[in-house]
């Protein structure tokens, strides 16, 4: 028979267990007796993937004690758990149906990545809740899920700006194109493909490398070989950075025109001021205080709290915890009201963009351009080009 001793330590350390990992089974519970409405974020808050998923952690948390400090949401409090989605898609999988079966929300943050959000889509449509996320793969609103709704640009945009920029903005004929290879890079790639044809221009290759990969020397040297006098790189931050410092070494002189995960403060922060010298990228808005008393003082006070200088990865999800606030005010924790809401979104005016839901679930619409300043990493706004 059981004793109490060893039942109540047994319980002792279940509770240690629960607390360790932020949520029990009784959080639903827990948090409808403590009057707060809780919904779940999917952040890859460790691993390669973390440049652009601390950005979104902190944004989620300031948005939350914002929110909280101006009477939260729907007349109770917002509370944001968060789970650690890694660089894996079975992690994220695994995370959002532990949200799910814990947490029961009205709504969820998804990851900022596409081939995470790829492989958690089957499980939103089983669970029918509304979510927002980040990833720009365009395999992602080609599903029309009426469930989810992209909080940043497409990736189909991004690869316009990217062609439009290094053939009409750089006016180069000659273009190479390396990418990662998965449902981000391929894709984007063979659009930049598309557009630079349309341009007049020529592309001379088209080269693809593992996100594992640590040395893309040999796909370098043969765009180079190939008289490429531009390259397009779509690539997240930490490989982007690897390939400019490849490029820096092997003395391919030639601009370059790259996504935004190299563009985020985070990864420029990788590189050196002379192997930013030639660059030109593409950024999900002009995150600069310039823009107004708003955008100045998110900028101010993420600085002030966290020690960094902000970007759009994070803020965009900052800009979602607010529509999300205004969505349940209006229409409480029903997840299909939720969802109808968010269909309905017009001219949001966040500090990232201005947020307007087309028939796919793309809320955003455009992008920025931007060059490096000489010497440094500090970027120099160019243009904005839209859909």
């Amino acid at each position: 028979m059981q004793s109490k001793r060893g039942f109540g330590r047994r319980k002792a350390i279940a509770g240690a267990a629960a607390a360790t990992a932020g949520i029990t089974i009784w959080s639903q519970r827990l948090s409808a007796q403590s009057g707060e409405i809780a919904v779940g974020a999917m952040v890859p808050v460790t691993g390669p993937f973390n440049v652009s998923g601390q950005q979104y952690h902190f944004s989620l948390q300031m948005a939350q004690d914002e929110i909280n400090a101006k009477g939260g949401v729907a007349g109770k409090k917002l509370k944001i758990v968060f789970e650690d989605v890694k660089d894996s898609n079975s992690v994220a999988v695994n995370a959002y149906l532990k949200v799910v079966r814990d947490l029961n929300p009205p709504f969820v943050f998804l990851s900022s990545y596409t081939t995470q959000n790829l492989a958690t889509e089957p499980e939103v449509t089983k669970a029918q809740i509304p979510c927002v996320y980040a990833g720009g793969g365009d395999a992602l609103h080609l599903k029309k899920n009426p469930w989810m709704f992209r909080i940043r640009p497409y990736d189909g945009l991004q690869a316009l700006a990217l062609a439009k920029h290094a053939t009409e903005g750089l006016g180069k004929k000659k273009i190479g194109i390396i990418y990662v290879q998965n449902d981000f890079g391929q894709p984007g790639a063979i659009s930049a493909d598309k557009v630079v044809k349309a341009a007049g221009a020529q592309v001379v290759g088209m080269e693809a490398y593992a996100f594992t990969d640590n040395d893309m020397s040999a796909q370098l040297q043969k765009l180079k070989n190939a008289g490429a006098d531009c390259l397009i790189c779509i690539s997240y931050g930490k490989d982007g950075a690897l390939i400019l410092k490849l490029l820096k070494e092997m003395n391919i002189d030639i601009p370059v025109v790259i996504s935004s995960g190299v563009m985020v403060p985070a990864a420029r922060n990788l590189i050196a001021p002379d192997e930013l010298a030639r660059v030109n990228g593409v950024m999900d808005a002009y995150l600069a205080a310039e823009r107004g008393p708003e955008v100045a003082a998110y900028i101010k006070t993420f600085k002030d709290r966290f020690k960094i200088e902000p970007d759009p990865f994070g803020s965009c999800y900052y800009d979602a915890a607010w529509i999300l606030k205004q969505t349940l005010d209006k229409v409480g924790p029903d997840r299909t009201k939720i969802r109808d809401e968010l269909k309905a979104v017009k001219g949001f005016k966040g500090v990232t963009n201005a947020f307007s839901t087309d028939a796919d679930g793309n809320m955003v619409h455009s992008l920025a351009v931007f060059s490096i300043k000489p010497g440094t990493r500090d970027p120099v706004f160019i243009r904005t080009i839209a859909s």
